[in-house]
């Protein structure tokens, strides 16, 4: 096969056509909020009983201190630090969200990196942009059938190529190389785990989506390639290519190999809950509901949802641990409808056992909507729910959601996205920490482009 042909040399092509200099101002502004979503998101994992647990584990390694773990005095060697930041970034539930979580493979990969080898603010950008635009043109690519989707799905699977690409950026590899790096991630891509989750037993597997390493991966397979390591670089074409290896059913080339003419960094969603995407519809409208009346939780009869078969099928069981509640409907419907704000507020131990927020998950009942169904699983899928809530005296509050808040088409807004970030890094930094970092952040996309005072601050003296 051509080698100009191949899959992987397109995408190492248009992994070296992305320069700060000719991107798009709406491409580079998008870049910037998602570095500050995700970086928030990194910071705030750090106090979850989980993230403790694997800093631990990471830290008890030793090694040579090379790279932050974010939000914490300490530093390990690179991979490692890749694997931690990348884990903590997901942990909560609030990392941003296209079909999968994009930004917890990219963001805690460029800011490592960018701390061992001392790269610039601009090459930041790119290596993020890269990211999402080569690990989304897989994904689009080897997206499955609504029917395979049910059996088997990975996210985990394919975002190995946002990482691969952060690194071949910041390394600066040829075609060559980047081709090659391409080759190595798909054999280091982790196995499509989502079915077995622990849905059914209401605890969730602690290792979510296996981010950490997934981003550990996409890097070695970077440093694998940047010293000449040899890799299939037809891995991706064929009856036999990465789309079958990823147990999809079908594999669409025109949007793996689409060129630059349109980016996709620019679908990508940021999350207002601590709860999966899925959820969001459907918490949007109790949210409305909660604040747009003085009902008490005491006062409901019975919340209505009517939404995607996904959440129906999988996200109905109460939490066992706080961990847990980022996949129950019932009971992320009962926080809010109780005016709890999200945040790391939702995964306090004593709310599993509250009776009034027991009660109101106990009133829910979650059902299919055909339309949510037919449009769930499309490429550019859609989000939709539909709640109704009763109160006893018989009084009817219902609210439609079509495009839930962070969708690009509803976004947060620059304040939200900051209340969003002092909510989760104020109790790791500080209040004043917050305020600084947002300001230094912003600074850093001026000349002369400098993030040691960023990656100063994010880290703990």
């Amino acid at each position: 096969m051509n080698k100009d042909l191949r899959t992987a040399y397109v995408l190492a092509d248009l992994t070296r056509q992305i320069d700060y200099d000719v991107l798009p101002e709406q491409v580079l502004a998008k870049a910037r909020e998602l570095i500050f979503d995700s970086m928030g998101c990194m910071i705030g994992g750090v106090n979850m009983v989980q993230g403790q647990k694997i800093i631990n584990v990471f830290e008890s390694m030793k090694g040579i201190e090379d790279v932050s773990i974010y939000g914490t005095n300490k530093k390990i060697p690179l991979l490692n630090a890749v694997y931690v930041n990348s884990y903590l970034a997901t942990v909560l539930d609030l990392d941003d969200t296209y079909d999968g979580h994009p930004g917890s493979t990219i963001v805690p990969v460029a800011l490592s990196m960018a701390e061992q080898y001392g790269v610039s603010a601009k090459k930041l950008v790119e290596a993020v942009v890269a990211g999402y635009e080569i690990g989304i043109r897989v994904a689009n690519g080897i997206k499955p059938t609504p029917e395979r989707t049910k059996q088997v799905r990975g996210i985990n699977t394919w975002q190995i190529f946002c990482a691969t690409a952060v690194a071949a950026k910041i390394l600066d590899l040829d075609r060559e190389q980047t081709a090659h790096a391409y080759g190595h991630a798909a054999i280091h891509a982790s196995v499509p785990s989502l079915r077995k989750w622990g849905f059914i037993d209401g605890k969730i597997q602690w290792l979510k989506n296996n981010f950490g390493y997934t981003s550990y991966g996409g890097v070695l397979s970077a440093i694998l390639a940047q010293n000449d390591f040899i890799a299939d670089t037809t891995i991706f074409d064929g009856e036999d290519g990465f789309w079958i290896m990823a147990s999809s059913d079908k594999c669409d080339y025109d949007q793996m190999q689409m060129p630059l003419d349109m980016f996709n960094i620019l679908k990508v969603h940021t999350k207002p809950y601590c709860a999966c995407r899925h959820i969001h519809p459907t918490l949007d409208g109790l949210t409305q509901i909660a604040q747009q009346t003085s009902l008490d939780p005491l006062d409901i009869a019975s919340i209505d949802i009517a939404t995607f078969y996904e959440v129906a099928e999988d996200y109905t069981s109460m939490p066992s641990l706080p961990f847990d509640i980022v996949f129950s409907a019932p009971y992320l419907a009962a926080l809010v409808m109780n005016r709890i704000p999200p945040g790391p507020e939702w995964f306090r131990p004593e709310y599993l056992k509250d009776d009034k927020i027991l009660k109101t998950a106990g009133k829910v009942q979650i059902g299919q909507w055909d339309e949510a169904n037919k449009l769930y699983p499309l490429v550019n899928r859609e989000l939709m729910s539909n709640v109704k809530v009763v109160e006893k005296n018989g009084t009817i509050h219902t609210k439609t959601i079509r495009i839930p808040k962070g969708d690009p088409r509803n976004p947060m807004t620059p304040s939200e996205l900051f209340s969003k970030f002092n909510t989760i890094v104020s109790p790791v930094l500080g209040p004043e920490k917050c305020s600084t970092i947002q300001d230094v952040f912003n600074g850093c996309f001026n000349e002369p482009y400098d993030l040691k005072l960023l990656l100063q601050h994010i880290s703990v003296s």
